[in-house]
């Protein structure tokens, strides 16, 4: 099958298909393919008996029967799945399997004696319930398959003369499915049911008929006609009017008619869409334990239902669901099909409670990159790469380096909401601002590490001191009363204020700030500490009064320079005040939490002349606050909770450390730096705020490079994560690093992707999605055919469709 056919109306490819339920299926739809697929099936049978006859001529019919099981199971199952390590090259355990004499010298079998024959032993389950020995690091063989090599040994364990095993051979490119696509001729059925044959489908059936001696079923009547086209195509029954129609349209062409009426009604896309749904593993939740909603999943499902109603162009269709959003932008449709690669199951633990870098977060990515894998091969290619996560693929010619080559493709993508816009234009303008606000980003992060290279060798010494002081300065004590926390706002410079009222006026001598931690997007000690500051205290009565006039005394000014996160230290100011009233925090620069910005205290003391916190149950002010109890509000500011470090002595030493990190970058800010940082920085939030001013948009569940921080489930921000073979497909066991590809059609193939070191991860899924759509890819064409068959006649040409 060619990509031209998918570029034709869909109406002459289904006219054809339901043309051969019309003439060739009176009672059931698989009638036709049953026929075909065993009238294949008894040639192989015959081969097969063929076989075992030439090997038992002249032999009792014991040896001929045990030939005949060494032929149809035995020989199979070692090939398979034992002489990959037991073999005359590769002799593991000192013995190999590939001649009946080298099997007979290991010992490893004793003819006709079961008991003795220790292949049998170790291929069977232990007295005690563990597992069989072998075969090694695999899954244990079927009962029915261990079953049959005692029955093999029992009888005799015969062997054909001078037959010799071979491996499965990883490089054989000689399954049919792998061939190139051909143009076939349609049989010449003069003579023979001619006067039936009415397109090409039906001169295939009929030379089929002929090959076997069968003749077609005569043609259903219009009653019947009508019902299972109907069934067929819209998945609907009928009305008693429709029916009486067609049995009674006396046009030549009503069966024609009726068909392509079908065809334009919405209830089409709706019944075929349900199929294709079922093939992606579409669904409304996650599944896993906590099976969380997706509450903006059914644009996908729309889209694939316009996308059938609308005949669009199967090329087409598989492309928007790998690249859309790169081979067809500002296109809604490029971003709805991507709904495709987020349709399977995804685990909300693994991914959003534990963080990436952990053991089971790392399981939960590299399972979600398998689910995506094997739902593109499996749906467009119907090949089970899956196999080749763990091992090489036992049967089709597949490597695991192709296999997490493929992995490397959706490296960088995750599941999850991103905004799509009905207007083309709106669309287009959002993904190019987002474009532009990546690219941004990535400015800015290549001057941090220009500064941090010019930094040298102390630099470096200072950062590594803070890594391996970081542990010790980790919170002990949390409790679930975190602290206060101001409104979320979208510029840094935005000023916030919070403050403490002691109710009446005291001697103050110091003024405490304990940091917050909160692993929220990954920030823990020091969250929400302010970048820029100042502390003032006062007594004034009218409370509306300026800080002019109310003769407001300066207790610390940290407004001129970033101060350091802090991390757990408290910051501590000495102050000499008569008759206080209120102690206000100003913050000017606020700092960031996920792509904005807020302020967060845990606790503010105010210590007066005898040692005393006075501030604590003070009444706490503010213009705004989250209060989202009992983590965060305002009164958690004075309530005398606040967290400690592992080892509080070595706090002060970690924030000298930060001190000097910051010093040693300032110095290497030269004006030329500061002015492109600057520059660059003022860039993107005019970017920000222009992305911000657009039309919200709609929401669509689907891969996604930038979304909503949840705990530790971070967008990657385009950035392909590195992808490693994984010994055995165990995540503790990497190995070596692979580049994005696909898998072979050919021994001599290159399946490596030709993109440039510095390629984006859209360009590593619009590779994909043109292989997967290119002429000479035999294995899409095949899939899609034989699905579309499968689905008109309940059982495909091939009858494994995945």
């Amino acid at each position: 099958m060619c990509p031209e056919l998918f570029r034709r109306s869909a109406t002459n490819m289904v006219r054809s298909v339901v043309h051969v339920q019309r003439r060739v299926l009176p009672s059931a739809p698989s009638i036709l393919t049953y026929a075909l697929v065993m009238a294949g099936l008894s040639n192989l049978l015959l081969n097969v008996n063929d076989c075992c006859a030439g090997d038992s001529q002249g032999q009792d019919p014991a040896a001929a029967e045990s030939l005949k099981l060494f032929h149809q199971t035995v020989r199979p199952l070692l090939e398979r799945r034992c002489l990959s390590c037991h073999n005359a090259t590769d002799h593991q355990g000192d013995f190999s399997l590939q001649t009946q004499q080298q099997l007979l010298d290991s010992g490893y079998v004793v003819p006709g004696d079961v008991d003795s024959s220790q292949l049998l032993i170790v291929l069977s389950a232990a007295e005690d319930g563990s597992a069989p020995a072998m075969p090694k690091d695999s899954d244990p063989l079927a009962a029915d398959a261990v079953a049959a090599v005692r029955d093999w040994i029992r009888s005799g364990a015969h062997w054909p003369e001078q037959l010799e095993l071979q491996p499965p051979v990883i490089s054989d490119f000689d399954w049919w499915s792998l061939q190139p696509l051909q143009q076939s001729s349609v049989p010449d059925v003069a003579g023979f049911a001619e006067d039936w044959v009415r397109n090409p489908i039906d001169a295939f059936v009929a030379a089929r008929h002929r090959e076997v001696g069968l003749q077609h079923a005569a043609e259903a009547d219009r009653r019947t006609l009508i019902r299972r086209v109907t069934y067929d195509l819209i998945g609907l029954p009928p009305t008693p009017e429709e029916v009486a129609a067609f049995v009674d349209d006396p046009r030549s062409d009503a069966y024609e008619q009726l068909v392509d009426r079908l065809l334009q009604s919405p209830h089409y896309g709706e019944r075929w869409a349900r199929h294709w749904l079922d093939v992606v593993k579409y669904a409304d939740t996650c599944g896993y334990d906590k099976d969380k909603l997706r509450p903006n999943a059914w644009p996908y499902r729309d889209y694939v239902i316009r996308a059938f109603n609308e005949d669009r162009p199967y090329s087409k269709f598989v492309q928007e669901q790998i690249a859309g959003d790169v081979l067809f932008p500002g296109s809604p449709d490029g971003i709805l099909g991507l709904g495709f690669i987020a349709a399977g199951p995804w685990d909300f633990i693994g991914h959003v409670e534990v963080p990436e870098s952990k053991i089971d977060g790392m399981v939960a990515r590299n399972l979600d990159r398998d689910d995506m894998v094997t739902n593109t091969l499996n749906t467009f290619c119907s090949v089970t790469i899956q196999c080749a996560r763990c091992h090489h693929h036992k049967f089709d010619p597949f490597t695991m380096e192709q296999y997490y080559s493929l992995q490397s493709v959706f490296a960088a993508v995750d599941r999850a909401e991103r905004p799509y816009d009905t207007s083309p234009e709106v669309e287009q303008k959002r993904q190019e601002l987002t474009r532009r606000r990546i690219d941004l980003d990535a400015q800015l992060k290549n001057l941090s590490e220009e500064i941090r290279a010019e930094g040298g060798e102390e630099l470096r010494e200072v950062e590594q001191k803070i890594a391996e002081l970081k542990p010790l300065v980790v919170p002990v004590d949390k409790r679930p009363e975190f602290g206060y926390h101001s409104q979320i706002v979208a510029a840094a410079e935005t000023e916030k204020w919070v403050e403490v009222d002691l109710g009446r006026p005291v001697d103050v001598r110091q003024v405490v700030l304990h940091p917050c931690h909160d692993d929220y997007a990954g920030i823990g000690a020091g969250f929400g500490f302010p970048v820029r500051f100042r502390i003032t205290a006062d007594n004034a009565v009218d409370r509306g009064a300026d800080d002019a006039e109310r003769s407001v005394r300066v207790v610390a000014d940290q407004t001129t320079a970033d101060f350091p996160n802090p991390g757990l230290a408290a910051f501590a100011v000495e102050a000499d005040l008569q008759q206080v009233r209120y102690l206000r925090l100003t913050a000017t620069k606020l700092a960031e939490r996920s792509q904005d910005y807020i302020l967060a205290l845990a606790e503010m003391e105010v210590i007066d002349s005898d040692g005393s916190n006075v501030a604590l149950s003070a009444v706490v002010n503010s213009p705004d606050s989250i209060e989202a109890p009992i983590r965060w509000r305002r009164s958690n500011l004075t309530d005398g909770i606040h967290v400690t470090a592992k080892e509080p002595g070595r706090v002060h030493e970690y924030q000298h450390l930060q001190q000097q990190l910051a010093a040693i970058t300032a110095r290497v800010q030269t004006p030329e730096r500061l002015e492109r940082r600057a520059k660059l920085t003022d860039d993107r939030e005019a970017v920000a705020k222009e992305l911000e001013q657009l039309p919200a948009g709609q929401m669509v569940y689907a891969a996604a490079t930038q979304f909503r921080i949840q705990g530790n489930f971070r967008p990657t921000e385009g950035k392909p994560r590195q992808v490693r073979v994984l010994h055995r497909g165990v995540e503790t066991q990497p190995g070596d690093l692979v580049t994005p590809g696909t898998i072979p059609l050919r021994a001599e193939e290159d399946w490596h992707f030709q993109l440039a070191a510095d390629a984006s991860e859209g360009e590593r899924r619009a590779a994909l999605a043109q292989w997967l759509t290119a002429r000479e890819n035999p294995l899409t064409w095949r899939s899609i055919v034989n699905r579309v068959w499968h689905y008109h006649f309940g059982r495909g040409i091939v009858e494994s469709p995945n």
